[in-house]
């Protein structure tokens, strides 16, 4: 088993992204741009940042819905093109994935 992912190397990584940022796009790069950098390079797949707006988009609508989950999967599924089933699967299984606990240990 590998080891776990280390603050330290986490650190790491940021300097050596923020330079590479910095080279292309100036002093001064946006949010926007610094997440076309990381998935142009394959270091953020998009499946992940769909996986995430679909998660965010959930619970605002969620909210609209009046918390009826039923009428909120079929609404994602249909914003989303993919079945309830699928749209279920990545609320209740990929959140768990968007949580510091799961990703950094100091």
């Amino acid at each position: 088993m590998g080891k776990k992912n280390n603050l330290k190397e986490v650190i790491r990584f940021c300097d050596l992204i923020s330079e590479e940022v910095v080279m292309r796009f100036g002093i001064d790069p946006t949010l926007k741009d610094l997440l076309l950098h990381l998935s142009q390079h394959g270091l953020i797949k998009p499946i992940v940042i769909r996986n995430y707006l679909i998660v965010t988009d959930f619970y605002k609508q969620l909210k609209v819905n009046e918390s009826h989950m039923t009428h909120t999967f079929m609404d994602m599924s249909i914003k989303y093109d993919l079945s309830e089933r699928q749209i279920q699967t990545i609320i209740y299984e990929y959140q768990k994935k968007f949580q510091i606990k799961n990703n950094v240990f100091r």
